[in-house]
């Protein structure tokens, strides 16, 4: 019998100064496949040992989280370089035509040189979570199956047709806004690159 379970949670990310940088939709829980690498590991690793009904703080560190920011991600270009026309600091944008070419967020635009930064912004940052563990379940042969869990709510894990605030599973795809939100997937996934995102990792 397999030991992967389907846990329902709600939470908001906070980080260490306090500042809420993301939280889950009112009244619609998140859903997330156990041992699918659908969230980032400290996050999962604590709400697959909590009780159903019991809320707490986790503190997630950047070895669990985002990992440690790395200088070697920072690179300057050309804008000719680039799949577009005309950037500004705080943009983000794939970096080539292949859907698995990293993320890239612009740091620094100097003249027709530009600074790009592929580390996921919230690397090297302690993570502060106040969570809800709301269900746990066994998770059907159909759901190990598919690699992710099968519900109406939010989903972390789902091929893109979640309809709550988190993405995941599937094809490695990120959709760049000013969004804050989005619970994400710590393997292949659908992401977000805000302030936020509870589990998305590179």
């Amino acid at each position: 019998m397999s030991t992967q379970q389907v846990i329902s949670f709600s939470y908001t990310l906070r980080n260490k100064a306090g500042e809420v940088l993301d939280q889950s939709p009112e009244g619609r829980p998140l859903e997330f496949l156990s041992g699918a690498g659908q969230i980032i590991e400290g996050l999962e690793e604590s709400l697959v040992s909590m009780e159903i009904g019991k809320s707490d703080e986790v503190i997630v560190r950047p070895e669990k989280g985002y990992g440690f920011r790395d200088e070697s991600q920072i690179d300057t270009v050309s804008i000719s370089q680039l799949p577009v026309d005309e950037v500004k600091v705080g943009d983000y944008f794939q970096a080539g035509q292949d859907r698995h070419a990293p993320i890239v967020r612009v740091i620094k635009v100097e003249g027709d040189q530009v600074t790009l930064d592929a580390n996921h912004p919230l690397a090297g940052e302690d993570l502060v979570f106040s969570v809800d563990l709301l269900a746990k379940r066994d998770a059907t042969e159909e759901e190990l199956a598919h690699g992710h869990a099968h519900s109406s709510g939010g989903c972390c894990g789902g091929h893109g047709e979640s309809e709550g605030g988190c993405c995941g599973g599937g094809e490695h795809h990120h959709e760049h806004e000013d969004s804050e939100g989005g619970c994400c997937g710590g393997g292949g996934h659908d992401h977000e690159h805000g302030k936020g995102g509870c589990g998305c990792s590179h």
